[in-house]
């Protein structure tokens, strides 16, 4: 289970579903994620499938303070639609925003990949007008690949190899 000092990352649990609907039905939060919108049920559908959905080594965890265990958003190590890529993805809840929190949960998600999972490179994506995220992507060393097609959005690409990582350790 990832931690660092003030927060833990740890799997969804079905317990989770009111605060991870809450989340997802928060336009403003969802603004830069892709599979946003839809109706109550809609988005309640897509909650249960992420918290049944277990890939092992990757998927999604709540981000919670410790000790307290106060929900602050969730990330994940998701596979690319496209590709073997493997995708860092992250949103938090709008009492998060603008506190080192995003940086902080994946940075601990990013050593995940690289140094328990094993991987050899992780990608994120995101909306072009988000340079929040972008700024969060950059200080973890995440170089900017140019633009692509996202599903159904074009996309800022970012890469980051684990040679990289490590180097920047």
């Amino acid at each position: 289970m990832p931690e660092t000092v003030r927060l833990r990352l740890r799997r969804l649990r079905a317990a989770d579903e009111p605060a991870l609907v809450a989340l997802d039905s928060d336009q403003e939060v969802m603004r830069y994620i892709g599979s946003r919108g839809g109706t109550s049920e809609q988005i309640v559908e897509r909650v249960r499938h992420r918290i049944e959905s277990d890939h092992g080594a990757l998927g999604w965890w709540l981000i919670e303070t410790r000790p307290e265990g106060v929900f602050q958003g969730v990330a994940g190590l998701l596979p690319m639609p496209d590709g073997e890529d493997v995708e860092l993805a992250y949103r938090l809840a709008r009492a998060s925003w603008g506190r080192g929190i995003a940086t902080e949960a994946t940075t601990a998600l990013v050593e995940q990949a690289f140094d328990r999972a094993g991987l050899k490179r992780l990608v994120a994506v995101t909306f072009p007008e988000n340079v929040a995220s972008q700024r969060v992507l950059r200080k973890l060393g995440f170089e900017y690949d140019g633009m692509v097609d996202y599903k159904q959005f074009r996309v800022a690409h970012f890469v980051i190899t684990a040679e990289q990582w490590r180097a920047r350790r």
